[in-house]
């Protein structure tokens, strides 16, 4: 079953701080590192470590970051065979600050802007043949909206809304499952989330919209979902986080992986859950990201 994930492949450039600087300040950071990011590539990762047949498509530039993501992604098992390298074009980055577990990010997307509709349209029979496509924000808006178009009612669909913009109504149609966090959420429920309450009604304006599945991740809190027949809030598992960075994208690709295998939408959260709790727990993002063989001891898969 052959899973195509659509999007951004990043080089993430990590540091620790013990304080945010203020503007105009400079203040000591440690702990410097590279590590191969992107919100599409992080997912694809996620998917490939759960046992898919992975593929990501999507564009890097022809720097020496973008051969870089290419091995990464390979040596996770990820399929590159669409993801192009674009000539005169640097590979999209993001400078990460961590502090206390949580992170700030500033993201140039370089290469992924040049995912064109065109480009999307390029790979209809690929895109068709899949068990499930993924997407997220980081490459152009009007690229997303072409993929759901052609998908839509023909393959399954999850959108990760991150970063979150105002997407078309119509757009949102088409899609199967949708994973906004508490605050993404915002953006297209104009929910408030403070309480399960809240979560709870958001889902039920996201499937007023037309979305089979909405998910709402609300970080330590856990999640809400409507599995098809009710809402339902599974709370949050206790670690010690020490970078989230990746901890969304962990669990937007292993509940398609899941779901993709044939678990139930209820089994697929709790495995994506699970493994998004251990992600909190690492430096980085896709290494950051566990394999099937690392949450088998918890949850027989």
């Amino acid at each position: 079953m052959k899973i195509i994930v659509i999007g951004s492949a990043n080089m993430d450039m990590v540091m620790r701080t013990n304080r945010m600087p203020e503007i105009g300040e400079t203040i000591t950071g440690s702990g410097f590192f590279l590590s191969a990011g992107g919100k599409g590539a992080n997912q694809a990762v996620a998917c490939a470590k759960m046992g898919a047949d992975t593929w990501l498509l999507g564009k890097v530039g022809d720097d020496i970051f973008g051969q870089s993501l290419l091995n990464s992604l390979a040596g996770f098992g990820v399929r590159t065979d669409l993801l192009a390298v674009e000539p005169n074009v640097t590979t999209g980055v993001a400078a990460i600050t961590v502090y206390e577990g949580n992170n700030c990010i500033i993201l140039d997307g370089g290469a992924n802007n040049k995912v064109t509709p065109d480009y999307i349209r390029g790979y209809k029979h690929e895109l068709l043949s899949a068990a499930a496509v993924m997407l997220q924000l980081e490459i152009p808006l009007e690229s997303v909206y072409e993929a759901i178009r052609l998908l839509k009612g023909k393959v399954p669909v999850f959108l990760n809304p991150a970063p979150a913009v105002p997407l078309d109504d119509e757009v949102l149609r088409g899609v199967d499952y949708f994973t906004p966090n508490e605050i993404e959420c915002r953006t297209y429920t104009g929910v408030d989330v403070q309480t399960i309450e809240d979560a709870f009604a958001a889902l039920d304006v996201l499937r007023a919209k037309g979305i089979r599945y909405p998910l709402i991740t609300l970080g330590e809190k856990g999640l809400v979902y409507f599995n098809g027949s009710e809402n339902v809030y599974k709370e949050g598992r206790k670690v010690q986080a020490v970078d989230t960075t990746a901890a969304g994208d962990t669990f937007s690709g292993t509940l398609a992986a899941m779901i993709t295998s044939g678990k139930t939408i209820d089994e697929a959260v709790d495995i994506a859950q699970l493994a998004s709790s251990i992600s909190v727990t690492r430096l980085g993002a896709q290494n950051a990201i566990p394999y099937k063989a690392e949450i088998a001891d918890v949850m027989r898969l």
